[in-house]
């Protein structure tokens, strides 16, 4: 692209070129204006501006110098080039300009030439490309066809795969349902192991206290019989009276009561039935039941005056022991500290008697802590011998 200086009338332009012989407005036209005007080249990819012919003209240098001013901003604003461009600039972008024109120009020869090759290409080499196009044709239908099928059979795994999940729905709720039963089951499991632990705990205590029962001796526990002094005492109750110790009557008559009991409980162990009598323990008021209510009590009072009763009682429950170590005696070698000789205990060193009248309480206490010794000899051998049920 070229482009001439706009000057003033005085100026000198270039040759018009040919095209320019018949522009397509009238610059001549006699109106008053100045005209400069550009004309595009039809058949060439430039265009040129160009001066009037005829620059002298009346007006004044002023509007000649604002009509180019306006020219020179409406080319300012349809490019990036602000006019007018001097002369270093107007020749740097003829260099630019003409640089690009060169490009095209090659890149256009370059597309001729590839162009020219294309056009070379045999008919084969198009035949051989129809052919193959016909094969991915061909290609394509069957794996056309081929998606069809899966298709199908994507339909039916579908449906297949639907009712899958509704059973497995179905079957999670089963699940569900057994897990809660297995929970309930478990936790009743628990409570069941936990009693039985309980009971296997209460088991286990009730034979080990089972068998310190079995290691105990009933009767030395339930009867203490021991002595205190002169006194042979069961349970801690002294039985027998010295002058030098007043001992109670209540207390002698608790210390029978229990001495009736000892020996009453010594038969039903060992299923002894007494002849003539019966023991009855009463507490303080024991007695021997036989042809009368003999009492193993008594309420004191002057000695004279005694109530031979009591005499009777005792002796009817000396005979009784009697009978019941001599059942014992028969039955092994075994042979008790003190005999009994009816009414009267001891061994070689000599006899007391178990009666009150005409006897010192001396020897009355000594033969009845004599009794209490041979009935705890009993109470040890029955414990022994006792069988386990």
């Amino acid at each position: 692209k070229n482009f001439a200086h706009l000057t003033d009338g005085s100026s000198t332009t270039q040759t018009t070129p040919d095209y320019l012989a018949h522009p397509p407005i009238d610059i001549h036209a006699n109106d008053g204006v100045d005209r400069k005007i550009i004309v595009e080249n039809t058949t060439k990819d430039d265009f040129c501006v160009l001066a009037k012919p005829e620059a002298a003209k009346t007006e004044a240098f002023s509007y000649k110098l604002r009509v180019a001013m306006q020219l020179f901003d409406i080319l300012s604003e349809n490019s990036e080039i602000d006019h007018p461009l001097c002369e270093e600039c107007t020749n740097g972008l003829f260099l630019q300009l003409d640089g690009q024109l060169r490009t095209l120009k090659q890149d256009c020869t370059e597309y001729r030439k590839a162009l020219a090759q294309l056009q070379q290409y045999d008919t084969s080499t198009s035949t051989m490309l129809d052919d193959e196009i016909d094969e991915l044709r061909a290609e394509e239908a069957a794996l056309l066809g081929e998606l069809e099928g899966v298709s199908q059979e994507r339909s039916s795994v579908a449906s297949e795969l639907a009712a899958l999940q509704i059973q497995e729905k179905e079957l999670e709720k089963e699940e569900d349902a057994l897990y809660r039963e297995s929970n309930q089951y478990e936790h009743r499991l628990a409570e069941v192991r936990s009693q039985q632990q309980c009971l296997d705990n209460e088991l286990k205590y009730a034979h080990t206290e089972l068998e310190k029962l079995k290691k105990t001796n009933v009767f030395n526990t339930v009867f203490h019989i021991w002595h205190e002094g002169h006194f042979g005492t069961i349970n801690n109750f002294r039985l027998g009276r010295l002058p030098t110790f007043n001992v109670e009557w209540d207390e002698v008559n608790a210390a029978w009561g229990q001495t009736a009991l000892l020996l009453y409980s010594l038969a039903n162990a060992t299923g002894f039935v007494f002849q003539r009598y019966k023991v009855v323990p009463f507490g303080s008021q024991s007695y021997i039941e036989g042809e009368t209510k003999l009492p193993l009590f008594t309420n004191g009072g002057l000695r004279l005056f005694w109530d031979a009763k009591f005499d009777q009682g005792m002796v009817s429950f000396l005979d009784c022991l009697k009978q019941f170590l001599d059942s014992i005696e028969k039955k092994g070698t075994f042979n008790f500290p003190y005999k009994i000789d009816k009414s009267k205990i001891g061994d070689q060193k000599g006899f007391y008697s178990i009666k009150l009248h005409f006897n010192s309480e001396e020897q009355w206490t000594k033969a009845l802590k004599f009794m209490l010794i041979n009935l705890k000899w009993a109470l040890t051998v029955v414990a022994h011998n006792k069988p386990e049920k």
